[in-house]
């Protein structure tokens, strides 16, 4: 996307950081993690933009008290799109901020740069955010308004008394030393020097603020205060061990305590209340004890789905809705990739569009126990009904197991198109795509990434020679393999990382992920309809006529079909041209895919002339923006891919939900849990720490959980109790001890 779009204004300042999939800010100079609150880890936009090029990244805007400028983000996510209510509430904001506004990298939510400040950041239900500082957004440049940066602090003070933040809280003197400190001094200056930040301590305390890029030494001054102001509630205690280090030696300092207490003041001011147990408790809950919004549809025929599962016309359709209704566990996902490998299979080499044939790679994942068997299931009861009259359906179902590229090969010589049904393929592909994959692994992944565009119909894949002419493989025209596979989200996401996905085999797969609950077993077990088995069975015998007389039929676009389907590929081109590697990469045969969704719609529509309509374009079109927006919403969860930060803090996300819902007396069992914390919502560090120190990305690198954690909590995903908190609450003197966040999602 094209970034001189972005305001001049914002472009001028050096507030700039990267950030890939996983949305972790990047130092531009150095690579490493980045703070919105330590401007030593920002760089100018072109520093920004020379790095984000190299990388693969995007660039973002840090929102500080300095400069003139709000963000308003307007959130609509994929797994949680917005309802028509929480919809109006966007476009008003839309409609009223008359002010530069882009597009996010999602393509489904809006950044709306407004002049004007808020007092705190506050975000609400309906998706909307606001930000004045301490924030940053990922600018693409992708305008919406192209409008000036607008004078807003008239909206901005209105919406942001509409959101009802907490109030803040003004101080007009510091409180109260309480009678007794936490920690004597030495233990105090020794957890911040252990902390995950002990190296941004130990460099203010030297006095080192210039190399570490602040502004002046006031900021500095601040920002040893504040970390001090951590550790102990007492005042006093804060100022004398602040007059040990460097920074507090000038006369500024020293002379007396107005100077300091000026930044106490909106230090303390600034400072969460303390953390009401109930509040925790009910923060906790939601985590644990959340449910699957999504009730399986009854009818995939006739109930109104979201895109992409949405039931196209025709022969497709009406197999997936057999497949979904005939299933033990219904699930739209499974219905439909069993739908489309049947179609695919039979298909997929006696018709072409574009030069191509029709063959697809198909994934659908889903945890264990969610009617992935369904898939394998449908088509068997298919081909049992059409079998008596049409013995050779057989031919068109593959192998269930591939050993070898060499043995692929050899099966498509005898039998060049069909569908291969291939279960448990994330265990598969993590073999295939191991370092230390054997020759024959190597060989299978090889022969895939060869096969996919090699269905056409003046297209071959070439044979091989070997030591033994007993081993030789001839040359195959037009082999249309289709695979349709089906596993878990852990096994087949935890196989893909970003190399993976550039090296163009994810790419070559659509893949549908069902997340929700286990659907109800299904007691209806319907027969093939007879007037959806006469279409098929008309299909199949004139494809085997098809293949008796080598003939193939191209799949024509309808002009308004082919207007859609051209002004896909441009949105493809713009953004392969402008993203990072991953989602460029996805979109790379995303064209390509819906070329051959539409035409298997077609071809299920009437295979005597198929002709691709406005319809079929539209449904496939969106299909393959469902495939895509998959996989991108599994690196952004840090899922797949995404670099070690993301992986880090998603196996902490993992461990925290585990350790909220696990009962009184399991807990009691771990010695890393302190007593006070066998039951409620605290989470001690030393069980974090304890349960990932074998684990990848931790292992091995010490500050890996320190600084996951530390990244969580600046993004309001966990709070970390005081120690005077961890104290009355968890009746622990040391240890750090954490809790959800408000921004847990």
């Amino acid at each position: 996307m094209p970034r001189d779009k972005i305001p001049g204004e914002l472009r001028a300042l050096p507030q700039w950081v990267c950030a890939g999939a996983n949305k972790v800010p990047t130092d531009p100079k150095t690579g490493r993690p980045a703070s919105v609150t330590d401007p030593s880890a920002w760089g100018t936009f072109q520093e920004a933009s020379e790095y984000a090029d190299k990388n693969g990244l995007r660039v973002g805007f840090v929102f500080t008290e300095a400069d003139p400028f709000t963000g308003i983000d307007l959130d609509n996510k994929i797994e949680r799109p917005l309802t028509p209510e929480q919809w109006g509430v966007h476009e008003r904001i839309l409609n009223a901020f008359e002010t530069y506004t882009e597009r996010s990298t999602s393509g489904r939510g809006y950044h709306v740069i407004g002049r004007g400040k808020v007092p705190a950041g506050v975000h609400s239900k309906d998706g909307v955010e606001v930000y004045s500082s301490a924030h940053y957004f990922v600018m693409t440049g992708d305008v919406v308004r192209d409008a000036p940066i607008a004078d807003c602090q008239p909206l901005l003070d209105h919406l942001y008394g509409e959101m009802k933040p907490a109030p803040t809280v003004e101080l007009d003197e510091l409180p109260e030393d309480p009678v007794e400190r936490d920690h004597n001094d030495r233990d105090l200056v020794e957890m911040a020097m252990t902390a995950e930040n002990a190296d941004k301590f130990d460099r203010l305390s030297l006095g080192d603020w210039r190399a570490m890029g602040y502004p002046s030494q006031s900021e500095a001054d601040f920002a040893l205060l504040s970390m001090l102001a951590f550790y102990s509630k007492n005042n006093e205690q804060v100022r004398r061990i602040f007059r040990y280090s460097n920074l507090g030696k000038r006369e500024k300092a020293t002379r007396d305590n107005a100077y300091l207490n000026r930044s106490l003041k909106k230090i303390r001011a600034s400072e969460p209340p303390p953390v009401g147990m109930a509040a925790l408790l009910a923060q906790a809950a939601s985590v644990v004890g959340g449910t699957d919004p999504r009730p399986p549809p009854e009818n995939l025929a006739t109930t109104e789905m979201a895109s992409p599962l949405t039931c196209p016309p025709g022969l497709l359709g009406q197999l997936a809705a057999f497949f979904y209704e005939s299933a033990v566990r219904p699930v739209p996902e499974v219905a439909m990739a069993a739908a489309l490998g049947l179609m695919a299979g039979v298909c997929g080499r006696q018709f072409n569009i574009a030069g191509v044939g029709l063959n697809l790679y198909l994934m659908v994942t889903a945890k264990t126990g969610r009617g992935k068997s369904g898939l394998e299931d449908g088509i068997d009861a298919i081909v049992a009904a059409v079998r008596p009259e049409i013995p050779l359906v057989d031919d068109f179902i593959g192998p269930g197991t591939i050993a070898s590229g060499q043995a692929l090969h050899r099966v498509l010589n005898e039998t060049p198109c069909f569908v291969a049904l291939l279960g448990e393929f994330g265990l598969t592909l993590q073999q295939l795509c191991h370092p230390r994959a054997n020759e024959n692994q190597v060989g299978v992944r090889r022969t895939l990434l060869h096969l996919y565009a090699k269905s056409g119909q003046d297209r071959t894949l070439r044979g091989g020679i070997y030591a033994s002419k007993d081993n030789n493989i001839n040359p195959v025209t037009s082999p249309a393999l289709t695979i349709a596979c089906e596993g878990t989200p852990e096994t087949f996401f935890d196989a893909i990382d970003e190399h993976l996905v550039t090296q163009g085999l994810v790419s070559r797969f659509l893949i549908l992920d069902y997340d929700g609950a286990r659907p109800p077993r299904n007691k209806r077990r319907p027969t093939p309809a007879p007037e959806m088995l006469l279409h098929l069975k008309a299909l199949l015998h004139s494809v085997l006529s098809m293949q008796n007389s080598n003939r193939v039929e191209p799949v024509c676009l309808a002009p308004d079909a082919e207007n859609l389907l051209d002004a896909f590929d441009v949105e493809c081109d713009r953004r392969i041209n402008s993203s990072g590697a991953v989602e460029a990469e996805l979109y790379n045969r995303a064209h390509l895919h819906a070329l051959k969704l539409a035409a298997l719609v077609a071809v299920g529509w009437n295979h005597n002339g198929p002709v691709v309509t406005a319809d079929h374009a539209r449904w496939a079109i969106e299909f393959v923006r469902g495939s895509v927006r998959t996989v991108l919403r599994r690196f952004e969860k840090g899922e797949v891919g995404g670099g070690d930060q993301a992986k880090a803090e998603a196996k902490v996300r993992q461990l925290i939900v585990r350790f909220l819902a696990m009962p009184a007396e399991e807990r009691a069992k771990d010695d890393k849990i302190p007593v006070a914390m066998h039951a409620g919502p605290c989470i001690p560090r030393a069980y974090l720490s304890e349960h990932t120190r074998r684990l990848q990305p931790f292992k091995g690198d010490k500050r890996a959980l320190e600084n996951t954690l530390e990244e969580m909590v600046r993004n309001g995903d966990l709070q970390r109790l005081s120690p005077q908190e961890a104290r009355e609450k968890c009746k622990t003197r040391s240890g750090q001890v954490y809790a959800v966040g408000p921004n847990w999602k």
